[in-house]
């Protein structure tokens, strides 16, 4: 048996194992909720916005004048008409009432060429006019999920062959010549895939691509930058287990989501520790690329202002190898849920607030349950959904409420809910996601709410289309969830098509409060008997690699209260309570 896969079996002695994220995404969207990809759940991170941009969007959502800009001179007040009532503005009586808003247009994909090259790499393009850009990704069908052993290896070796040369340049080589191109070359990790992205204008996209070629079957795998790359990934994972409550929850989040007995499923491991990343090695990552990085597990994704046979002849070109070699399978054995609620608090000594997680398994992406279980998820925790309605606004207990699912290529989706508390709060805001989940599994949900629910997801569905790096990763996010190009329109005639009964019927399959897991980031001194009233309670170090520091026994009194209220949860006491 492995290191590794020992390590998961004597969990009394030590499952302070860390969990990769799907960044974001994998927190999500969220913060970490679902970083939705890229985040670190198979979909490429999107990229910041760049500095004008975002001051622009926070001009106009503080409704002032972007700075730089003069403003316009105010228009001559305009002459009250004839029979405005006295008194009246002369403005107010000059403006006219907008028409009413028309129901939101639905983002179409356009449509998608695709070609097979000899050596088994496929090709994806789409044309977008709207700029003289093109945006490209290199696909690798190979992700955290492939870690092995390794933890951090692929996130490792896609920064590698990004920043370690390649194509006989070195590395700082060949980003100035990416960067005389008037292009940008960047790497996401997610669970499922590792994505290389490339955006160039139109006229030097074969020179570009050239360069994307060298990076993903030529990369020099430089030992010496390697060091680089992991000192400052050590040093960063540091301070994230000192200073991110939410990357340390969602660690132990999907370590106890995605137990199984006496093995390690691919999708346990959220992220590595600074005690992990050392052990990988120049060989390990020649290795992983030699496994991974091979045509047939390849797809090269263009958007933008070109053409399918320009694209094509691009990427052959660029892309020569005809390995003919088949990519290694990875097992996704279904995780087996805990007995009980499983709690965790990942300790932060002297912390005023804490995030508080409550995670289930819902079904595969493609089940034709799924839909049913996405509009569940919105009615739980969207904008305007029960957490919201309960913790927020009715309560006030919380700053933030809210639930997520985490898209993953392989097995059942988490189902994640989410709030943020002050400490002394902890207890009650535990109980009422907990309650809140069981709402949803013993409740139908009204058509209102269910059709509410539909209309959010069906808006954001494509919703980046319009652009050319938006359309490359709405590609890319389809093809690591397995889904047909066409997908979004069938999706949305799904959700029109949802009942209650239904989206009833598959919540109570799959959330069950009594065999979910409860994870939260904050002071274990505070928190730890608000939450013992609801099972024994085990506490880790972050710091020491998730170490377990000490169990708090359930509460006895709590267990004997008449007062509990289901799965185990009894009412706060008084001076608890929101």
């Amino acid at each position: 048996m492995s290191e590794r896969s020992e390590r998961g079996d004597r969990d009394d002695q030590r499952d302070g194992r860390d969990q990769r994220d799907g960044r974001d995404q994998r927190d999500g969207r969220d913060g970490h909720e679902p970083r939705a990809l890229g985040d670190r759940h198979g979909r490429p991170m999107k990229r910041p916005w760049p500095r004008w941009i975002a001051a622009l969007a926070v001009a106009l959502a503080c409704g002032c004048t972007p700075a730089g800009r003069a403003s316009r001179p105010p228009a001559p007040a305009a002459a009250p008409a004839k029979d405005a009532p006295a008194g009246a503005r002369p403005e107010a009586a000059a403006r006219e009432q907008p028409p009413p808003s028309g129901p939101a247009r639905p983002a179409r994909m356009p449509a998608i060429t695709w070609a097979e090259l000899p050596s088994g790499l496929s090709v994806a393009t789409a044309v977008n006019r709207a700029l003289p850009l093109v945006e490209v990704r290199a696909l690798i069908r190979g992700g955290a999920a492939a870690d092995g052993e390794l933890t951090g290896l692929a996130a490792l070796t896609g920064e590698l062959a990004l920043h370690g040369g390649a194509g006989g340049l070195p590395g700082r080589e060949l980003l100035a010549r990416v960067e005389s191109l008037g292009a940008s070359l960047r790497v996401d990790t997610g669970l499922d895939a590792t994505v290389i992205s490339l955006r160039v204008t139109k006229e030097h996209l074969a020179e570009a691509v050239q360069l994307l070629g060298f990076v993903v079957q030529r990369p020099r795998l430089d030992p010496a930058e390697l060091a680089k790359l992991k000192a400052r990934a050590v040093e960063a994972a540091r301070e994230r287990a000192h200073t991110d409550p939410r990357w340390g929850a969602l660690m132990v989040l999907f370590r106890d989501l995605y137990a199984l007995p006496g093995e390690l499923h691919p999708y346990a491991s959220f992220e590595a520790t600074a005690a992990e990343l050392p052990r990988i090695t120049a060989a390990d990552c020649r290795a992983f690329h030699g496994r991974w990085y091979v045509p047939k597990n390849t797809v090269v994704v263009v958007a933008g202002d070109t053409t399918p046979e320009a694209a094509r002849v691009a990427v052959e070109k660029a892309f020569p190898e005809r390995r003919g070699d088949e990519p290694p399978g990875l097992s996704f054995t279904d995780p087996l849920p805990p007995a009980s609620l499983k709690i965790t608090i990942v300790d932060r000594p002297r912390s005023a607030q804490s995030e508080v997680f409550v995670g289930v398994l819902g079904p595969e992406r493609g089940d034709p349950a799924w839909p049913a279980f996405a509009a569940a998820s919105q009615v739980l925790g969207g904008p305007s959904g029960w957490l919201s309605q309960e913790l927020v606004e009715r309560r006030g207990a919380a700053r933030a409420a809210s639930s997520t699912t985490f898209d993953v290529a392989h097995g059942p989706v988490p189902l994640v809910a989410h709030a943020s508390a002050a400490a002394e709060r902890t207890g009650a805001v535990a109980q009422a996601l907990l309650a809140q989940a069981e709402r949803l599994a013993t409740t139908m949900p009204s058509q209102e709410e269910i059709d509410a629910a539909a209309r959010r997801i069906s808006a954001g569905l494509g919703l980046g289309v319009g652009t050319a790096g938006g359309l490359a990763d709405e590609i890319v996010a389809l093809q690591v969830l397995g889904l047909p190009d066409e997908h979004h329109d069938g999706y949305r005639k799904e959700l029109r098509d949802l009942t209650p009964p239904l989206v009833g019927k598959v919540a109570a399959d799959h959330v069950r409060p009594s065999r979910a897991v409860l994870v939260v980031s904050g002071d274990a001194q505070v928190i730890g008997p608000m939450l013992s009233r609801l099972a024994d309670v085990k506490v880790v170090d972050p710091t020491r690699g998730f170490e377990r520091k000490r169990t708090i026994p359930r509460d006895a009194a709590a267990a004997s209260d008449p007062g509990q209220a289901p799965d185990g949860a009894r009412a706060a006491p008084a001076e608890e309570r929101p």
